[in-house]
């Protein structure tokens, strides 16, 4: 007989009585909860205070109210607001271990829209380029990723700010001297790079008006006679002499026969390559000192 007692408000409590409060305006449930310091909530957003709560919603639809407290079992129900519309609602939450006569209808699932996916996170800030020439003075400008035109950034030695996304070209250039071209991107762990370039001078046209160079042959050197050669490099680079590999940059006093010689210095890793003719009198010291 207990057992109906308890049951008949709780059935009661699951009929929802509507109040048209006229067309328009904001929905609004007025909710009466035994225990009064149950928890509640809509939609998963906790309703601050105690019963009996007034909860305004922004516009008319269905939302999952959610109501619990600690010893008693928790209730979970939907419910459809019209636009202006008024709901009194009284809910009794039953204490664990209490008998309920009859079945109780299970609640159906709750109806949430899938939420959008959420946009990609797209890195801030900046870094710093220190840039140097070999020989300075040489004018920097850089072409920033979507950027169709370069912009200046002054001379060497400069430091330039540079975005974190995507690839700055960074191009240098000097009378005399072949324009130098480089892609640059944001370190990972820090916050500057070092950018050294050496320019490679221009070959200078021949003056049409001159006639051409004469072909003169090297000079034969006597079969006992030897010479020196030291060689330094930069970058540096491994040298060959008459196609012969005899070393890495710096090389120093390497003995070779007196007359004429093809010297060749290259750095494979860096695709550099330069090649020398040197003449090598006996007893002379010829010294090389090459930018790739």
């Amino acid at each position: 007989m207990v057992a109906t007692r308890r049951i008949l408000p709780l059935l009661a409590a699951l009929a929802t009585t509507a109040v048209l409060a006229g067309c328009g305006g904001e929905p609004t449930l007025a909710l009466e909860v035994v225990p009064p310091d149950a928890n509640v909530s809509v939609d998963g957003y906790v309703h601050p205070g105690g019963s009996p709560h007034e909860i305004v919603f922004k516009s008319a639809g269905r939302y999952r109210l959610n109501v619990d407290r600690q010893g008693y079992k928790p209730l979970e129900m939907m419910i459809t607001l019209g636009e202006g519309e008024r709901l009194s609602q009284k809910v009794e939450l039953i204490p664990v271990g209490a008998d309920i006569a009859g079945p109780i209808e299970p609640l159906p699932p709750p109806d949430i829209p899938d939420l959008p996916p959420e946009p990609p996170v797209i890195a801030t800030g900046g870094f710093k380029i220190n840039i140097t020439s070999s020989p300075s003075g040489a004018t920097v400008t850089v072409r920033e990723p979507g950027s169709g035109q370069p912009r200046p950034a002054g001379v060497t030695p400069v430091t330039v700010s540079l975005p974190t996304v995507g690839a700055t070209e960074v191009i240098i250039s000097k009378a005399g001297y072949r324009e130098y071209r480089r892609l640059i991107v944001a370190p990972v762990g820090s916050d500057t790079v070092n950018l050294a370039a050496s320019l490679e001078r221009k070959r200078q046209p021949r003056d049409p008006q001159l006639p051409p160079p004469i072909a003169v042959d090297p000079p034969i050197a006597d079969p006992g006679a030897t010479g020196y050669l030291s060689v330094n490099t930069n970058p540096w680079s491994t040298v060959a002499v008459d196609g012969k590999p005899v070393g890495n940059t710096p090389l120093v006093n390497y003995r070779l026969s007196a007359g004429y010689h093809t010297v060749v210095m290259e750095n494979r890793d860096l695709g550099k390559r330069r090649k020398k003719g040197i003449n090598v009198r006996s007893g002379e010291h010829v010294r090389l000192m090459e930018s790739l």
